[in-house]
Order: structure tokens, then sequence, then C-alpha cells
């Protein structure tokens, strides 16, 4: 269960990184060309480090859903 409600959270936080990535790919300039740097940085890694992020951030506070066993 800890895994995928980490697995939804991650994958939902794609969101608001495209939102940024947006704002962030408008404030330089918005290049067309594929290969610019900028477009790179704010369209394809500011949204994949988003969903890292919610993973690792729901992984670390989805500690009740763990489980623990006693020896």
């Amino acid at each position: 269960m800890r895994f995928l409600r980490a697995v939804i959270i991650g994958l939902l936080s794609i969101f608001p990184g495209t939102i940024i990535g947006y704002i962030g790919w408008l404030a330089t300039g918005s290049s067309m060309e594929n290969g610019s740097l900028s477009v790179v940085f704010f369209c394809n890694l500011i949204p994949l480090g988003f969903v890292i992020l919610g993973f690792l951030w729901s992984w670390k506070n989805g500690e009740e859903y763990s489980v623990a066993y006693q020896s």
C-alpha cells in the first residue's frame, strides 16, 4: 500500500511540475528549438524532478503504511 500511494502521489506531482516548467520556459524566451538547454531543462527535467521528489516525499511520509514485523 505504501508503494502504491507513493507512485500515485509521485505521478500526480507532474501537474505542478509542468506548470512551473511552463512558466520557466516562458520566462526564458519560449524557444521552439527542441535541443535548446532551456527547453530540455524546463520541459523535461523540472517535471521529472517533481515526479521523483513527489515519490520520495510520499515514501518518507507514508510510514504508517509500512509493515513492521516484530521477532
